[in-house]
């Protein structure tokens, strides 16, 4: 009776010591299976962590070349704003071209000298004070008010600015028009004007000033 029994503890031993064996391994393979898992997860974020930075380093890029874009086209509208000041017009023909320089005339009867070999018409009419005179083929007009009080300042009236217009002239050259050109001063202190006014074939150049200094105008024709 005593070896059945110890017999059966035996068994039963065996029996709860096999279990618990079974069960470890089967715990420690669950950790190992989960602790892979774990790693793959973090290898998969970590790659999709490289693919988005990749696409920002290149969105930057693309900024980048638009940015250099917009600079050129801003050098292109500089380029095109250069020579504003002259206008410039094409006609048909030479004679409609010449036809478009109005109040031209030549100066035969003068009664005062400028300077330079340079004679020309003063004369005076409600109160204006005109004074004409020739160039080659330019005629150059100044019209100031009697009036000082209503002239620009720094000059004494039309005789004076047409000498300086002279001396400027004697040494700065404007262009030769195939027919005609006009220059007209105006003196008035509330609205001052130079236009200068020539033709070229079937062209015609216009600048337009309304500072109270001819020279800036006359300056233009000349580098023209």
């Amino acid at each position: 009776m005593s070896f059945k029994t110890t017999t059966a503890a035996l068994l039963l031993g065996n029996v709860l010591l096999f279990t618990a064996c079974s069960g470890d391994g089967t715990a420690s393979n669950q950790n190992e299976t989960n602790q892979s898992t774990d790693e793959n997860q973090t290898d998969m974020k970590d790659e999709n962590s490289s693919v988005d930075n990749t696409s920002e380093d290149m969105n930057a890029d693309d900024g980048s070349r638009e940015d250099d874009g917009d600079s050129s086209g801003k050098t292109d509208n500089d380029t095109n704003s250069e020579n504003e000041d002259i206008q410039k017009q094409e006609y048909d023909s030479a004679g409609e071209a010449a036809a478009q320089i109005e109040g031209y005339e030549r100066v035969d009867q003068t009664n005062i000298d400028l300077g330079h070999g340079i004679k020309g018409l003063q004369e005076g009419a409600a109160g204006h004070e005109y004074l004409y005179w020739n160039e080659g083929r330019w005629l150059i007009k100044v019209n100031f008010p009697t009036d000082p009080h209503y002239r620009i300042d720094g000059y004494d009236g039309a005789e004076d600015m047409a000498r300086k217009v002279v001396d400027y002239l004697e040494e700065n050259y404007l262009p030769a028009p195939d027919e005609k050109g006009v220059i007209q001063i105006n003196g008035f202190k509330e609205h001052p004007e130079t236009v200068v006014k020539w033709q070229e074939g079937k062209t015609v150049y216009t600048i337009i000033s309304k500072e109270k200094e001819p020279f800036n105008a006359l300056e233009t024709a000349v580098e023209s």
